[in-house]
């Protein structure tokens, strides 16, 4: 039996964290799992019952970080491989006190592929996942050592020093290990009013994808758009692409963008939708360079690489178009080409304020919203005028 103030100590962390936990992630188990296990721990003086259950629960929350359910055969063996020997093993030890110890000797290669699997986790992580690993790994190896050292002094009578019951402190660092794992992943969302300034200044699809790659700690982030009209996605680039694999990655479609990220995110989806949200109007400007980008490669590619218009057969009655002038429309063909105010105003040979002027006046012609940002009108302008040409 532990001396009594490292059985508050433990037992007083595993509830602590385990509520904050409950609270703050309600659909993952890991805050209930942490509070069964500080109910186990502090009821381990009723019997060795308890001991067992308590190191059960624990391979359970190990083997199911940070996801909260198992994922694979070799994971739910082991929870299993868990449990019947805390539970069965007990029974059995009770009916046939002779096979304590070998029932006992169980526990070691179990607390083995524990650690074997946690190290292979590792390894194959992302960096996603490893933020969210990193407290279990640093905390894992000396309670993995304590875990042994104390099953082989309880049940096995190695050793007789009463040190090893003050080492069962380091317990403590379980449940400050599991909480810290999950706040990793929920400390993204306090990231999300970082993320709407960053994006004030984005201006290119790529710049969108970054910030929202470092907001949510994925830099495997990956847009992909669904144009009007036609189908499958294209890149910010408006080259088509693979439709996400939702088996392999975790993707959320929020109007017909998709966001494609780390698998280690789905099991936080409240991060991903309020990054989503607060980026959403740079995703929309986004979407709709995408879409000008699809649009200009494939009048490039019809028009044997070089966008051109044709002022003098322009139509001027039922074009969108129709009540721009001739130069209002060679700076909005400029402006198609990607070139800047001042760019524009270098290949007409005006000024940048004659420029600002003519844009100025194919916004008000095409009726483009006053309130929306200036990069996102000009797309919308472009937009207008590739769908009138074509």
């Amino acid at each position: 039996m532990a001396p009594i103030p490292v059985v508050i100590a433990v037992g007083a962390a595993f509830l602590a964290a385990g509520a904050v936990a409950w609270r703050r992630r309600p659909e993952n188990r890991t805050g209930l799992l942490l509070v069964l296990s500080g109910v186990s721990w502090f009821l381990i003086s009723a019997g060795e019952f308890f001991i067992n259950l308590f190191l059960a629960l624990i391979v359970h929350q190990v083997v199911v970080f940070p996801y909260g359910t198992a994922r694979s055969r070799l994971e739910r063996a082991i929870i299993w491989s868990g449990y019947a020997l805390a539970v069965g093993g007990y029974i059995l030890s009770e009916i046939f006190p002779t096979t304590n110890d070998a029932l006992a000797a169980l526990a070691i290669p179990i607390m083995v592929a524990v650690l074997f699997l946690v190290v292979r986790r590792w390894l194959k992580a992302s960096p996603a996942a490893r933020r969210a690993l990193e407290p279990i790994v640093w905390v894992g190896p000396p309670v993995l050592i304590v875990a042994i050292v104390s099953v082989l002094h309880d049940y096995l009578d190695v050793g007789t020093s009463t040190a090893i019951d003050w080492l069962k402190l380091v317990y403590v660092g379980i449940p400050l290990a599991f909480l810290a794992g999950l706040l990793r992943t929920t400390v993204q969302r306090a990231a999300v009013g970082d993320l709407v300034v960053e994006l004030a200044d984005a201006s290119s699809p790529g710049e969108v994808r970054d910030a929202l790659a470092r907001t949510l700690g994925d830099p495997s982030l990956e847009l992909a758009f669904r144009l009007p009209n036609q189908e499958g996605y294209v890149d910010g680039t408006g080259r088509p692409v693979m439709p996400p694999d939702p088996d392999t990655r975790g993707v959320t479609v929020v109007d017909d963008i998709a966001l494609v990220y780390d698998e280690s995110l789905r099991e936080n989806p409240a991060a991903v939708l309020s990054a989503a949200a607060a980026a959403g109007l740079a995703l929309d400007n986004a979407r709709l360079q995408a879409e000008l980008r699809a649009q200009l490669e494939r009048r490039r590619e019809s028009e044997g690489g070089q966008l051109r218009v044709d002022f003098v057969t322009a139509p001027k009655d039922h074009d969108a178009l129709a009540e721009l002038t001739t130069r209002e429309l060679e700076v909005l063909t400029l402006i198609a080409e990607g070139r800047t105010d001042r760019g524009i105003a270098q290949a007409l040979y005006v000024t940048p304020k004659t420029v600002e002027a003519h844009v100025r006046s194919i916004f008000r012609k095409l009726d483009l919203p006053a309130d929306a940002t200036m990069e996102n009108r000009r797309v919308h302008a472009v937009l207008t005028f590739l769908r009138s040409r074509a």
